[in-house]
């Protein structure tokens, strides 16, 4: 298993959005290797490989090489493929994504099929922790699952030929916001080069009360993951208003047990990368090195086989 610091975490850092400058790409990538990190995954807004050329993403990679660290995936966020008002650009998005990633071969191209608030007129605050999601898999058709699933399957075909893997995310808003529509959408794609990704921290505040439990998620999933998006938070329901809030927790300490989950999908063959996504109030940095001690800690117990990894 190698372990990723996702630029994800890094939404809204100061000194303010957009993507950073070549001075501040290095200076990440540096303390990312002092701290440990085999790789870098790289979300669409740190670096818009929507419309960067196939040399761009080769450069970027050779940045992060020259630091001793791989391009570990591209995360590519609020992808729906199925909703008019945005499914052609998005397509049109998500193959430029596979292309250049074939140039550069990342690990693997991660894809959230979830509906941008802008796109349903919905307030970003009112997207999490509801008895509605909007686009999400209760309101979908059958119709829109094939559509989505045999656009995934076009993604994988294209990725297999250079050895890119394609995941699909859990993702709430989405047609895969739970397991079960999740393994839906791999399954009617039906195509080696697709796996999930199981973000349990958007399952768990997809709805007020979550669809499935957490762990239900993980049995569900074993033995179809290929990459891995971790971050945890604490839930607080408040059912007079009719739905939950949710903070930022360190991943040992928030109400997903992580030593559980991992234990679970190492048994089923999982070797792949685990990127730390989710960071917390204060320095986000800080935050994901200590991710990435307690998950090296992890690793390290189930490599060893002394018991303290299983319940």
């Amino acid at each position: 298993m190698k372990i990723a610091l996702a630029t994800h975490l890094l939404r809204g850092y100061p000194p303010g959005p957009g993507a950073p400058s070549t001075s501040a790409r290095h200076a990440l990538f540096a303390w990312a290797k002092r701290r440990g990190f085999d790789g870098i995954e790289v979300g669409d807004w740190w670096f818009d490989f929507y419309q960067a050329s196939a040399d761009d993403m080769i450069r970027l990679k050779e940045e992060m090489e020259s630091h001793g660290l791989e391009l570990a995936g591209l995360n590519c966020l609020r992808k729906c493929v199925s909703h008019p008002v945005v499914a052609e650009r998005n397509r049109r998005d998500l193959r430029h994504a596979v292309e250049v990633a074939c140039a550069a071969r990342p690990t693997v191209v991660s894809i959230s099929l979830s509906l941008a608030p802008e796109a349903s007129g919905t307030p970003d605050d009112r997207v999490r922790g509801l008895d509605v999601s909007p686009g999400g898999s209760a309101q979908a058709t059958e119709a829109e699952f094939v559509e989505a699933a045999t656009f995934l399957a076009e993604l994988a075909r294209i990725g297999a030929a250079d050895g890119v893997h394609v995941a699909v995310e859990l993702h709430h808003c989405s047609l895969a916001d739970n397991s079960r529509s999740l393994l839906r959408l791999l399954d009617l794609a039906d195509h080696p080069n697709l796996s999930a990704n199981p973000d349990l921290g958007n399952l768990y505040w997809a709805y007020a009360v979550p669809e499935e439990p957490w762990h239900a998620a993980v049995e569900r999933l074993v033995g179809r993951v290929r990459v891995w998006h971790v971050k945890n938070v604490q839930r607080v329901h408040v059912p007079e208003v009719g739905r939950a809030f949710f903070t930022h927790a360190a991943l040992d300490v928030g109400d997903i047990d992580y030593r559980w989950a991992l234990a679970r999908f190492v048994a089923a063959g999982f070797d792949g990368y685990i990127s730390i996504e989710g960071a917390g109030p204060g320095d986000v940095l800080a935050f994901a090195a200590r991710g990435k001690e307690y998950l090296d800690d992890l690793i390290e117990t189930l490599a060893t086989g002394d018991g303290l990894a299983v319940q």
